[in-house]
């Protein structure tokens, strides 16, 4: 125990306060960065699968400023790579070092105060440095790995060592400031469809809608304005359209100024919006905005086209899911988590119809409490068949130990593949100590049939205290997996990741050793 000596002044040394976590597994800090080699494998992995799994995890590097106010989505990034060639598997882990954190280490202590709110920020970095986290996703366009933050442009990592090399505007061509953290990849066109919102300016209502060719060049770009600033966090796209959901989290300009949320969930709205725009060629006039039922979109599944109509799949909440945001009232925690469900919903209209009449689901197809649903991301944007998707089953128990049951948000302790042709629902749990993070798809081989391959998922194992990476047969979870890769240490929550093939591993292996080599400057 520490020995504090009466009238010596303080050391002022590192401590963090309790704070609300999404779930049990994230009330540690743990802010390492890591190299694992060889990682023990427990089963095999088949020879075919060459390639890197990248993950990020909100990872706070320093106790909050408002430690007891403080949110889960402000922890700094801190990025995995799972490499797996030949059956073996190496881990690697590195904090991205945005501007933030290199200025808080510099200071040893946290200078950015709310969530997305400069107006909280330490006076040394208010209006001078960006206090972006890129905490929420992993991609990889045009050779080049992307960790995301969707009040920022992307920053870019080596694929290999994952050290950061510095913001992405696409050589010069992209206009918006910011980016959303869920860009679409077209598999046919090597385009990836993304778009930024508050584009001008904090709570403002505009979003920029633009596309990134194979080559890495902003060539559509189109501004407009949303019927009110809201978080809008994911979209849908498919081959001609683009569907934005607007939900009831606002954002609030004089809240901000006044040192609090940057967002506030607004229960007076009794509907939702869905914005439809042209994917290419679109002008601002073209937006139209449909309604919905009330809810709260989050994230989304997939969208395709069929008979003239666009076809919607998400797992929509039923009230606000960010239960640590307050409402008009100033109240947080207001919802009744055993009341909140998140079925995935599927809408079906005509992109070109009237605006007049509310668009009701075409049906509910999986009920319950669903997130981080992840298809094989080849058929982004286009007809498919299956999702695998986290799930709560408030009947099923988890045990910390042998003598103590887990109590209150533990997480997803059942992993679910949905069968959207036959309605096939097949579920899968990991022993009674283990709940799991967003899993990705793996396909079995290069040029490998759609939705044929494997499914990679994290999961926690609270008795041992670590994580495991499990491998699935992706066409029958209910098998259990086909290796256990264990990790000797425990991870946090992550949030979103990507499965990269391994002949763009190595091509990126090969263009970070010439950059090396040949001493070249980073190039956006």
């Amino acid at each position: 125990m520490a020995h504090v000596v009466p009238g010596l002044p303080s050391s002022g040394g590192t401590r963090f306060p309790k704070h609300y976590a999404m779930s049990k597994w994230n009330e540690d800090h743990l802010r390492f960065e890591a190299d694992a080699y060889e990682l023990e494998v427990i089963g095999d992995i088949p020879k075919s699968i060459h390639g890197a799994f990248y993950r990020v995890q909100p990872d706070h590097a320093f106790p909050p400023i408002f430690a007891e106010t403080e949110i889960p989505l402000n922890g700094d990034g801190n990025v995995s790579a799972f490499y797996i060639k030949d059956g073996h598997v190496d881990f690697k882990q590195r904090y991205v070092k945005t501007p933030k954190l290199l200025a808080e280490r510099a200071a040893r202590k946290a200078l950015f105060g709310r969530y997305r709110n400069k107006y909280t920020d330490d006076p040394l970095v208010q209006n001078v440095i960006k206090g972006t986290t890129a905490n929420t996703h992993v991609v990889f366009h045009d050779n080049k790995l992307m960790a995301l933050k969707e009040d920022t442009l992307p920053m870019e990592l080596d694929p290999i060592t994952l050290e950061t090399r510095g913001y992405i505007d696409y050589h010069g061509t992209l206009r918006s400031p910011t980016h959303t953290a869920h860009p679409k990849a077209d598999s046919t066109t090597g385009e990836l469809v993304s778009y930024g919102y508050e584009v001008e300016g904090d709570a403002s209502p505009d979003i920029s809608l633009f596309t990134v060719d194979k080559n890495g060049r902003v060539t559509d770009e189109v501004w407009f304005k949303a019927p009110w600033p809201c978080m809008i966090h994911d979209f849908w796209v498919t081959e001609n359209w683009v569907v934005f959901p607007v939900n009831g989290i606002k954002a609030s300009l004089e809240q901000m100024k006044q040192g609090a949320d940057h967002f506030y969930w607004d229960e007076s709205l009794d509907y939702q919006l869905l914005g439809v725009i042209p994917r290419r060629g679109a002008k601002p006039e073209d937006a139209k905005w449909f309604k919905t039922p009330q809810g709260c979109y989050s994230h989304t599944i997939n969208a395709y086209e069929e008979e003239g109509n666009v076809v919607l799949d998400a797992n929509v909440w039923t009230d606000l899911h960010f239960a640590f945001l307050s409402n008009t009232k100033g109240e947080r925690f207001f919802t009744d988590p055993r009341k909140v469900k998140a079925p995935i919903i599927r809408y079906r209209f005509d992109p070109s119809g009237s605006t007049e009449e509310m668009i009701q689901p075409e049906g509910m197809l999986l009920d319950g409490v669903n997130e981080f649903g992840r298809i094989d991301d080849r058929l982004l944007g286009k007809k498919y068949s299956r999702v695998w998707i986290l799930k709560v089953d408030p009947t099923y128990e988890i045990r910390l130990n042998d003598h103590e049951l887990a109590v209150g948000n533990v997480g997803f302790n059942t992993l679910v593949c949905y069968n959207f042709d036959t309605g096939e629902i097949q579920s899968y749990r990991h022993g009674d100590d283990s709940t799991f993070q967003e899993p990705v798809f793996v396909p079995r081989y290069a040029g490998a049939d759609y939705e044929d391959g494997y499914l990679l998922v994290v999961a926690d194992r609270y008795r041992e205290g670590r994580n495991t990476l499990l491998l699935f047969e992706a066409s029958d979870i209910t098998k259990g997996p086909l290796a256990e890769i264990k990790l000797p240490f425990k991870l946090m929550d992550g949030l979103h990741g990507s499965w990269v093939e391994g002949k763009d591993v190595d091509a990126a292996r090969e263009a970070s050793a010439k950059r090396t080599a040949d001493g070249v400057k980073h190039e956006n």
